[in-house]
Formats: structure tokens, sequence, C-alpha cells
């Protein structure tokens, strides 16, 4: 073992169900930020629960060494650029129409304009994801996002009027948030032992997939809502029409950063047992461009690298890509690359 290899553990049965998984694929290496090793993944079978999960896993001693130079150390805010800068404003009047919102949307005249967010190449799944898929509070409510990088999604949250609230296991990303003036935990949700119902809503974008414990933090979720409370929760989808496509170099696989990849039938039981009540289960569109662009680099040069975005073809296939699974949702409404779950908390009984 070199000095900086990641120590793993052999994973051969289901860890929601039990069952024997079948090898989907093996000797796979890290394409985006170099970690060493290499990793596989099995499949759980579908008469079982179908779960998705990487074979050997790090150990959680160890999976810090997966995260050097992770994309959530430098996470920027848009430009100043004047495109951008007119395309935000007519994307925050599009908020304001769609969730209520009339704190951080610009003027009440923009709302006219705000049908022209439609034009995104994601539709209203990429649109909604700005506001968290959360609509205006009443009055003052709180939002926690747990894995909140370096605090963009919430800083954009408290212009919109929420106290908003960061947890994140990356220093880079907590530094980063911080200069921003987002406030935020550093280190694991559980480890914070917030009061029980602290939040109004709680969001995690692209974080289940990387915790060794995924029910404990559905629960721990769960535990910091309030009664009547929202969990919104992304993660990619093993399912989806881009997988199919890519295959083995999808990046959504991310080894040996994502250890699970779940099914639908695998999040509600999450919820579930979490005592959530599931309101929305579906597949998205939402950085479908992402996954595409950075899919097609992995599967020619073996490499998906953030940085490669920016380039003129990648960023016009990602656009192709994104808009084509919009229609291939339309046939197959399981097909996109993300699941949106969103759960509440319910009410006591009197």
């Amino acid at each position: 073992m070199t000095e900086h290899s990641i120590r793993s553990v052999s994973q051969p049965n289901c860890p929601l169900c039990g069952a024997a998984g079948r090898m989907l694929y093996a000797d796979l290496r890290d394409r985006s930020f170099a970690a060493p090793g290499q990793w596989g993944f099995r499949r759980c079978p579908e008469n079982a629960c179908g779960l998705v999960w990487l074979d050997p896993q790090p150990l959680p001693e160890d999976i810090g060494l997966a995260y050097a130079g992770y994309y959530t150390h430098a996470q920027p805010e848009p430009g100043a650029a004047p495109l951008r800068d007119i395309c935000w404003a007519i994307w925050r009047a599009y908020l304001g129409k769609r969730f209520g919102y009339r704190q951080g949307v610009g003027p009440a005249w923009r709302k006219w304009l705000a049908p022209l967010a439609r034009l995104h190449p994601g539709g209203r799944d990429e649109l909604d994801a700005a506001a968290m898929y959360l609509p205006a509070p009443g009055g003052p409510a709180r939002v926690l996002d747990v894995g909140c990088g370096s605090g963009v999604a919430l800083a954009r949250m408290r212009e919109l009027g929420w106290q908003v609230q960061g947890v994140e296991v990356d220093p880079g990303g907590v530094e980063a948030a911080r200069a921003r003036g987002v406030p935020v935990c550093s280190g694991r949700l559980e480890d914070q032992q917030f009061p029980e119902a602290s939040f109004d809503a709680v969001h995690s974008a692209h974080v289940l997939e990387h915790v060794h414990d995924p029910s404990g933090l559905v629960r721990e979720c769960s535990r910091v809502l309030k009664p009547g409370g929202l969990l919104v929760l992304l993660t990619p989808n093993p399912d989806s029409w881009g997988h199919g496509l890519f295959r083995s170099a999808w990046l959504n696989l991310d080894p040996p950063r994502h250890l699970f990849l779940f099914t639908a039938a695998n999040l509600r039981r999450l919820a579930g047992d979490a005592g959530l009540e599931v309101t929305a289960l579906r597949s998205t569109p939402r950085s479908a461009w992402v996954y595409g662009a950075l899919s097609r680099c992995i599967r020619r040069t073996g490499r998906g690298e953030m940085a490669s975005l920016g380039q003129p073809a990648n960023l016009a296939y990602g656009m192709f890509y994104q808009m084509r699974q919009r229609l291939v949702l339309r046939r197959q409404a399981l097909a996109g690359d993300e699941w949106l779950l969103m759960a509440r908390k319910p009410w006591p009984p009197e």
C-alpha cells in the first residue's frame, strides 16, 4: 500500500437488503479528480431492491483522500458579463412568478420577462432548482443546505428572504461559503447536534450518494425538520437514459466518491423509514448538460473535468444532450439523470 492509497473493504452484498449483487463494472479509476485506486459497481437484483453500490468501498477514515481538489473548493458565482446578468434577471423574475417571491427578484415589471426563462435548455426543473424547489415562505423561515459546497445556493436563498444555514464536510467549501457571509458548520450533519425541529426546509443536492450511512442522513434530516417542513433531495438516477447511453463512462458513477446510486423504490423506503411522507418523486434533466458533456469527455478521453465545461464544443454538446433528454422524458418519465425527492414531515397526531 502506498502512502496515499485509499484503504477499502469488499462489499459483495447489498447494504440495504443483503442480497448478493451482480457486477456491473470493474477496474474503474477516478476520471475527474485523480483519486488513487481501482473500483467497481454492483447492482442488487431487480427482484430484490435494485440498489447500485461501489465495490470495494473506501473506509470512512480514508474517504477524504478521494476529495483532494474537489469542485466544492472553488464554486464561483456567475461573473458580471452583461449577457449573464440579463439571464439572471430573467431567472429571478421567473422565481418571483413561479414561487411567489417578492424579495430578491427585481422590480415588479420584470414579471413580464419571466416566460423567457423557459427557453433554458433544462426547462422548469433547472429553473426551479435555483430556489431549491421551495415556495416563498409566509414569514421568517429557516432552510438548511446539507452539503452546501461554497455557499452559492444559500447566498441566493438568503437574497430571496430565507434565513440560511449550511453544513459542509469540505474545508475549502466551508471557507468559500463563509467568505460569502453564509453561516456554515464544518463536518457531517449528524455531528452538528442541531436542536430537533430547527428548520422549515432541508435541502441536499447530490450528497446522499456520497455518505456511508444514507439511512442515518435522511433520519437526521427528518429530525431537524419542523412538523410540516419539507425535505428536498437530489441524487443520481442509475436507471436514467444517460446511464444507458454512456454506460461505464457515465459521469454520475464518479468512483470512488459515489458509494450508492438509488432507485425510486430505495428513496421511498429511506423517506418512509425516517417518518417522512413523500409528496413528489420524479426524475429530472436538471444539470444534464454537465453530465452529458463530461460523460462524452470520459468516453472519448478517459477524463471528465469541470474545467473543460467552458470549451465551446463541450458546452454545445451539453446543451444538445439536455434538450434531447427532455424529449426522452416525455416518453419515459423515469429517464432523467437525477431523482428529485420531496418529502414532508407530518404533524404529530392530536
